[in-house]
């Protein structure tokens, strides 16, 4: 099986800090992959380490950037949070088992991040992101810059 989720510019929002938080989310699920890749008598202990990193970082990102979009107004916002909070549900439903389930198991659940992730990110972040940009024409990056950081 070949690694099919990596990152790419079209999926940049913009803003850096989220764009590098995307980055680390999409290197961990290839951490997933690669343990599914790789199965040996660790194989458990890796699994769920794998998983513990991945729901740590999605809800420090997933706080992160509603952070941001409240504090920029994005009158999606709301839509967007249940976006995620419907993911971090199917998630944590998922990883219960997944850790002493088999690789073919884990790859299964490795398509389903990526895909999830890679799609929400090209509509659904790069919607809230195109919004709050457009919000910040007129003012100087310095200006816009500013602005960003003073409504956090």
């Amino acid at each position: 099986m070949i690694n099919l989720f990596s990152w790419s510019d079209t999926l940049a929002t913009g803003f850096s800090d989220i764009d590098l938080q995307h980055k680390k989310l999409i290197s961990i699920i290839d951490d997933v992959f690669q343990i599914a890749q790789t199965p040996d008598g660790n194989y458990a202990l890796r699994m769920a380490k794998a998983l513990k990193a991945l729901t740590d970082y999605t809800e420090y990102h997933f706080s992160e950037e509603e952070l941001f979009m409240r504090s920029r107004g994005y009158p999606g916002f709301e839509g967007h949070r249940s976006q995620h909070s419907d993911f971090v549900g199917k998630v944590n439903m998922e990883i219960r088992s997944l850790a002493a389930l088999g690789p073919e198991d884990a790859y299964i659940f490795y398509r389903f991040l990526g895909t999830w992730l890679l799609d929400h990110i090209a509509k659904s972040d790069k919607a809230w992101a195109e919004w709050i940009q457009e919000q910040g024409k007129g003012l100087t990056r310095l200006q816009f810059a500013m602005d960003t950081l003073l409504a956090l």
